[in-house]
């Protein structure tokens, strides 16, 4: 099952990451408290918030300017 993310502060890698996005999340460090994102690289945990299945499935089918693609 896959696990998602969504960004909720902008102090850190603001040139790669985006504040309300949603990552995926490829690898979880419990242990020194690190999310591995799929092709961005380590992010502290403490800078996103779990996201629901359904959120995650439902904002990649509308984009990220909330509108559903004609395609769907």
């Amino acid at each position: 099952m896959a696990i998602f993310v969504r960004r909720i502060d902008n102090t850190l890698a603001a040139d790669v990451l985006v504040v309300g996005e949603i990552y995926e999340v490829m690898h979880i460090n419990e242990r020194d408290g690190y999310y591995a994102l799929s092709g961005l690289g380590r992010f502290s945990m403490a800078r996103f918030q779990l996201v629901p299945l359904r959120t995650a499935t439902v904002d990649a089918i509308k984009g990220t300017d909330g509108e559903t693609p004609a395609s769907y």
